[in-house]
């Protein structure tokens, strides 16, 4: 595919997801308000829009379902037909059928569900025949199985490619479709991938992977990818070679040959049915844009992988600035300094800059919960309204892109175990329809996001008995417990105080999976709850997690950084200002009990203070909770940027990151919520 072809494609992608956006929105209000004409012309405009951007680019099924539909939305509105309940659903089902087949455009998968049922549904409504029922649209991702059979990457196989294995086979070679999945317990996947590629390589020539390369590498990928092998090695000595591989749980070997001969068992042709504007040369070893999967844009026409460019490329502007910085005023040079103030003017406006251009509204999340609302309430059959409010407010992309599912388990919790059943609400003396909030707002440098519900609440009693049962902690802690402490226990891993699990708020995945979501964004999440008035859950998340502001302090030789968004204040004390109460060392601050840690401990890193030393305590807070941490040394505010630890580091306890300060030196981020836990 050209690089014309891949920016059509982009944005086809792009306008496509708008404007199923657009179809959902109009279409829940349609139902609300059937005879609205307006209503009815926009959703035919976004129709009709999908339809001639799908005929433009090749998709025929795309194309055929959207005329299909805009026969229905015709008729509806010389009102020959009437916005029903089964119109409205079969619409809606039409809805997720684009969205699927345009996300199996988007992956490059050639597996998009078929549209015929749909179509035929259609045009029974069109002749006034009422449906014996509606078909709902189930999801069409592939099932993973433990032995594919199935030929994966043959079937993505772009015009040079087939050129080099045709070219291949009249020289005797035979082309292979290596079929690789990795054990479950395998923890560095892409190492395993790169030794089955060299061991590959050894046997003959590998032209194409599924994944790509890139995403093998980078390991976007599960457990199984494919390799198409040009080789004249015998297929049991090439199966044996890679099975000797340590971590393979299974290798399966199809001849591609026939693949290509017989096309119509595939979907090669599919592949190339798009325009090609310039021919390729053949090449070897080659990952095609077709490998990848192609990427609409986000919500700015920018791709988002230039702006995380840019960031990385401000951040080292940053860290240079602090570096020149500590040069001018080591070696007191007036001019470097002044230099230096009006660079630190430009750096601060451009990272603003920068800043602003990765924001979206949470509006982009939050468009997507209203259909799901819907369909959630008429499955239980409970009337409820959904509200939301602050759609316009403004978070980090990266930020955005991760609380979609968080959020999505608070919903769906709130409307299968929040929100009551119509006649108990009528005998609560509660209005029949029941309403959950989506509320968001900006305070200070973070958002603030809260799910609440009109519902019956969480019975604190019931949390207690629950968590002596699965022996979460025992009857004398469970008495002890007020009932805020008791609630929080919804958020211990494997917690439910659902008698039945249904399919609805799921299974297995528990308020643990949220609090742990949102602390790796670096936010915090709180419950209350008051008995048949309902809960509130609250997210609290900082406006990006890129560039901060942070307290530098040092353990023994050893820096590290706390975010400033996490701290209260920094306090003297005395050794002997330092109590033990149940073997917790706390500290009185302000007539209120603050435990305290010490972070040489916790670090198992040496310090320098000893009994006789005044002590620097650090007091920070995790939403209402507070605690002190003992350090060394108070160094200082500064900027920093935010880097991964990386894979291989990424579980440590009590880390964020890291930063590169202006010296050079690397100074870990420290994680308060879980010093605090």
């Amino acid at each position: 595919m050209s690089i014309d072809m891949d920016q059509y494609m982009g944005m086809f992608l792009e306008e496509s997801k708008e404007h199923l956006q657009a179809l959902n929105r109009c279409l829940l209000d349609l139902e609300n308000d059937p005879q609205n004409l307006g209503l009815l012309d926009e959703i035919f405009r976004s129709a009709h829009t999908i339809k001639g951007m799908s005929a433009t680019m090749g998709f025929a099924p795309i194309a055929e379902l959207t005329h299909e539909m805009e026969n229905i939305l015709d008729m509806l509105r010389k009102s020959q037909l009437t916005a029903d309940h089964d119109i409205i659903d079969t619409l809606f089902n039409c809805i997720d059928m684009l969205e699927q087949q345009v996300e199996s455009v988007a992956n490059n998968t050639g597996q998009a569900p078929d549209i015929h049922a749909l179509v035929s549904q259609l045009s029974s409504l069109a002749k006034g025949e009422k449906p014996s029922h509606v078909i709902p649209v189930k999801s069409s991702e592939p099932s993973t199985t433990d032995s594919p059979t199935e030929p994966v990457a043959c079937t993505h196989l772009s015009e040079s490619e087939l050129y080099v294995i045709k070219a291949a086979e009249h020289k005797g070679y035979q082309a292979f479709e290596v079929q690789v999945i990795l054990k479950k317990t395998c923890l560095l996947k892409s190492a395993r991938a790169y030794m089955v590629m060299r061991a590959l390589e050894e046997l003959g020539e590998v032209i194409k992977s599924v994944p790509s390369t890139e995403d093998l590498e980078k390991e976007q990928f599960e457990y199984e990818f494919q390799v198409i092998l040009l080789s004249d090695a015998d297929p049991e000595k090439i199966s044996q070679t890679v099975q000797s591989i340590s971590e393979i749980e299974t290798v399966v070997l199809l001849p591609c040959l026939d693949m290509i001969a017989h096309p119509e068992t595939g979907n090669v042709q599919q592949i190339n049915s798009l325009p090609v504007t310039a021919s390729e040369k053949p090449q070897a070893n080659t990952t095609t844009q077709q490998d990848k999967k192609i990427k609409g844009g986000q919500s700015v026409r920018v791709d988002i992988d230039k702006l995380d460019s840019l960031l990385n490329l401000v951040g080292e502007l940053v860290i240079n600035k602090t570096r020149l910085e500590q040069i001018g005023i080591t070696h007191k040079l007036s001019d470097l300094v002044e230099t230096i103030e009006q660079m630190d003017r430009v750096t601060t406006d451009l990272q603003a800059v920068v800043m602003k251009v990765r924001m979206v509204p949470v509006g982009q999340v939050f468009n997507r919960f209203p259909r799901m609302v819907r369909d959630l309430s008429h499955e239980l059959s409970k009337e409820i309204n959904l509200v939301i409010q602050g759609e316009e407010t403004e978070l980090d992309r990266t930020v955005i892109d991760e609380i979609g599912d968080p959020l999505v388990h608070l919903l769906r919790n709130a409307i299968d175990h929040g929100i009551e059943e119509p006649l108990l609400r009528r005998q609560s003396g509660k209005n029949p329809i029941g309403e959950v909030r989506l509320i968001a707002r900006h305070e200070g440098n973070h958002v603030v996001i809260a799910v609440e519900d009109d519902g019956s609440g969480i019975n604190p009693e019931v949390i207690r008995r629950k968590a002596v049962e699965k022996g979460l902690i025992s009857q004398a802690d469970a008495e002890k417990m007020d009932n805020a402490e008791a609630v929080r226990m919804v958020f211990l891993p494997g917690f439910s105080t659902a008698d039945i699990v249904t399919d609805i708020s799921g299974r297995g995945v528990g308020m643990d999976a949220v609090k742990t979501k949102i602390e790796s964004l670096g936010g915090t999440v709180e419950v209350e709850t008051k008995q048949n008035q309902g809960s509130r859950f609250k997210i609290r998340l900082p406006l990006t997690l890129a560039i901060i502001q942070a307290l530098l302090v040092a353990v023994g030789e050893e820096k590290y950084a706390i975010p400033l968004g996490s701290i209260d204040s920094t306090i003297n004390i005395q050794p002997s200002d330092i109590k033990t109460v149940q073997n917790q060392e706390v500290i009185l601050l302000r007539g209120q009990i603050i435990p305290i840690v010490r972070l040489a401990n916790i670090l198992s890193v040496p310090g320098i203070q000893s009994e006789q030393q005044e002590l620097f305590v650090v007091v920070v807070h995790m939403g209402d909770h507070r605690a002190g941490i003992i350090v060394d040394t108070l160094i200082g505010q500064q900027e920093i940027v935010i880097k991964s630890l990386g894979k291989l580091l990424a579980g440590i306890k009590s880390i964020a990151g890291a930063t590169i300060l202006g010296d050079g030196q690397v100074a870990l981020i420290l994680d308060v919520g879980a010093l605090m836990q």
